[in-house]
C-alpha cells in the first residue's frame, strides 16, 4: 500500500494537468505555504519543500516524462524481476534524488541570498545533469541579482537549449539582452556630446559645493521642536536641511545620468525570482533603516551583504557622496552640532539622494 503521497497529488492536480496549470497552482500554494507568511514555520517549511521538489519536476519535461514512468512502474509485476535488476532501478534513480536535492537546495539559498552557497549547489547539480534546465535557470537567477549580465545570459541560454518551452526564462534573457543592447547604443553615442557632458557634469557639481556652501553663509536657527522632540538633532535648522537634502538630491542625479549607478529598481525593490519566489533584497532594509539611522543602516547593509555575497557597486558609490556631503555639511554647520550633523546627517542626504537617484533614471531612456 502506497503511504506517500505523489507530485501530483501534493500540488492537487490530475495526472494530466497542463504546464499553465501546473504554475499557476503552484503560486497559489507558495502564497499559502511560504515559510515567511505562514503561522506554522515547521510544517510550512517542510510543505514548501515537498510543493518546490514536486513543481521543479513536473514542469522540465525530461523529468516529468521520468517521474510518469516511474509512477507507471509501481504497479505490481510479475516475480520474474531479479534482485540484481532491482538493485540497477535503484542505482539508476540514486544520482536523481542527489539532483533534487541540490535543486532544492540552491532554491533556498536563493531566497535567503546565499549566493555563493546557492551557486555551488547549482554547479554540483550541473555535475550529475550538465543538460539539467533548472539548474542553469537558478544559476542565471543568481549572476542577474550580483549584476553579471553576461554570466546570466549564458546561464539563461543553456537553459532554453535544454528546455526551450521555458517562456519565464526566455522573457528574462530577453529583458538582459535588451539592456546590454541598450547600454551599447547609450555607449556608442557618448563620443558626440562628450565635451557638453563634462561641462554639464561640472556645472552641477559646482551647483551641488556650492549649497552646501550656502549651510557656512546661511545656517540658521535650531528647529524649536527639535529640541523638545528630538534631543539628539535638537541644533539641526531648516536651512541645513533644506541646503543637504537639495545638494544630495543634485548629487543623485549626477551619478545617475552618467551612468555611476545602476537603476536603483534593481537594488531597492523586491524581485521576483524564477519559479515565482518573492526575494527582499538587502537595499529594501536599507531603505527603510535609513530614515530612523542611516549608519545603523548602512552597516548592517554592508554585513549582510558581504556575508550574501551580493555588494551592490552602485549602493556603494551612493554611500561615498552621502559620506561626503554629511561630511562637507559638518564642517560648514556651527561647530557644536558637528557631532549631530556626522551621526543624523546621513538620514537626510541618503533619502534625498535617492529621489535624485531616480529623477536621474526617469531621464535616461530619453539620452539612448
Amino acid at each position: 500500500m502506497r503511504t506517500t503521497r505523489t507530485y501530483y497529488e501534493i500540488l492537487g492536480l490530475p495526472r494530466d494537468a497542463t504546464l499553465v496549470q501546473i504554475k499557476r497552482r503552484y503560486k497559489q500554494l507558495v502564497r499559502k505555504y511560504h515559510p515567511d507568511v505562514a503561522e506554522d514555520k515547521v510544517m510550512a517549511h517542510r510543505l514548501f519543500i515537498q510543493i518546490q521538489e514536486a513543481y521543479d519536476t513536473l514542469t522540465d519535461p525530461s523529468s516529468r516524462r521520468d517521474y510518469d514512468a516511474k509512477l507507471n512502474s509501481q504497479i505490481p509485476r510479475a516475480s520474474s524481476y531479479s534482485s540484481q535488476s532491482a538493485s540497477t532501478r535503484q542505482a539508476r534513480q540514486e544520482p536523481v534524488g542527489e539532483l533534487l536535492g541540490h535543486i532544492r537546495d540552491a532554491q533556498f539559498a536563493f531566497v535567503q541570498r546565499r549566493f555563493h552557497e546557492a551557486a555551488n549547489h547549482c554547479k554540483q547539480a550541473l555535475q550529475i545533469d550538465p543538460r539539467n534546465a533548472r539548474a542553469h535557470v537558478i544559476l542565471g537567477d543568481i549572476y542577474r541579482a550580483q549584476g553579471r549580465g553576461n554570466n546570466a545570459v549564458r546561464s539563461y541560454s543553456y537553459a532554453l537549449q535544454y528546455n526551450p518551452s521555458d517562456h519565464d526564462t526566455e522573457k528574462k534573457l530577453m529583458d538582459l539582452v535588451g539592456k546590454q543592447a541598450a547600454h551599447a547604443s547609450a555607449s556608442a553615442h557618448k563620443p558626440v556630446s562628450n565635451t557638453r557632458l563634462a561641462a554639464l557634469t561640472m556645472l552641477w557639481w559646482a551647483v551641488a559645493f556650492f549649497l552646501i556652501i550656502m549651510i557656512h553663509v546661511w545656517p540658521g536657527e535650531p528647529i524649536p521642536q527639535l529640541r523638545l522632540l528630538e534631543p539628539y538633532v535638537n541644533l539641526f535648522s531648516w536651512n541645513l536641511i533644506a541646503f543637504m537634502a537639495s545638494a544630495s538630491v543634485v548629487i543623485g542625479i549626477l551619478i545617475s545620468i552618467n551612468g555611476l549607478v545602476s537603476h536603483p529598481d534593481e537594488e531597492l525593490v523586491f524581485d521576483v525570482g524564477s519559479g515565482g519566489w518573492i526575494v527582499v533584497p538587502t537595499g529594501l532594509l536599507l531603505l527603510v533603516g535609513s530614515g530612523f539611522f542611516f549608519l545603523g543602516a548602512a552597516v548592517l547593509y554592508l554585513v549582510m551583504s558581504l556575508v550574501q555575497w551580493s555588494v551592490s557597486r552602485s549602493v556603494l558609490i551612493t554611500f561615498a557622496c552621502v559620506i561626503g556631503v554629511v561630511t562637507l555639511s559638518s564642517l560648514t554647520y556651527q561647530p557644536d552640532a558637528m557631532k549631530q550633523v556626522l551621526l543624523f546627517g546621513g538620514n537626510v542626504s541618503f533619502l534625498s539622494m535617492l529621489i535624485g537617484w531616480y529623477i536621474g533614471a526617469s531621464f535616461k531612456p530619453a539620452s539612448r
